[in-house]
């Protein structure tokens, strides 16, 4: 199975805050079972929080993770997340690049956020 995370669901995962549901899932990638790509947008995010003193979290620790795993995959903002970005009707830019990340590669969004959720623009978890 595929999943794409935002930015507050890997922090709840990097912190041990998950509710059920989604821990299941981090499990499963954890044990090679299925697949989480973590749009660059989300790491951009969680450095500004790093950097802004929001929230604790060794950064290049986490970026070493990432680096070294194969069931936690970076997922960059390329020209075919650009292209379907005015087609994702959301109020923040970070969530419709996250959106359509999810959208390219057919996965399930694991999010917390009523708007996206609302949308029904991709599943979500």
């Amino acid at each position: 199975m595929l999943y794409v995370t935002d930015t507050h669901i890997l922090i709840w995962y990097i912190t041990g805050e998950l509710h059920d549901k989604v821990d299941k899932v981090f499990k499963s990638a954890e044990m090679g079972e299925s697949t989480i790509f973590i749009p660059t947008i989300v790491l951009a995010e969680c450095l500004y929080l790093v950097e802004n003193k929001k929230i604790e979290l060794d950064f290049n620790n986490l970026l070493e993770r990432i680096d070294g795993s194969r069931n936690f995959v970076p997922a960059s903002f390329n020209f075919q997340v650009m292209k379907l970005l005015p087609e994702i009707k959301l109020k923040e830019l970070h969530d419709r690049v996250i959106v359509a990340t999810a959208k390219i590669l057919n996965a399930k969004l694991l999010t917390e956020d009523r708007e996206i959720r609302e949308s029904k623009i991709v599943d979500v978890v």
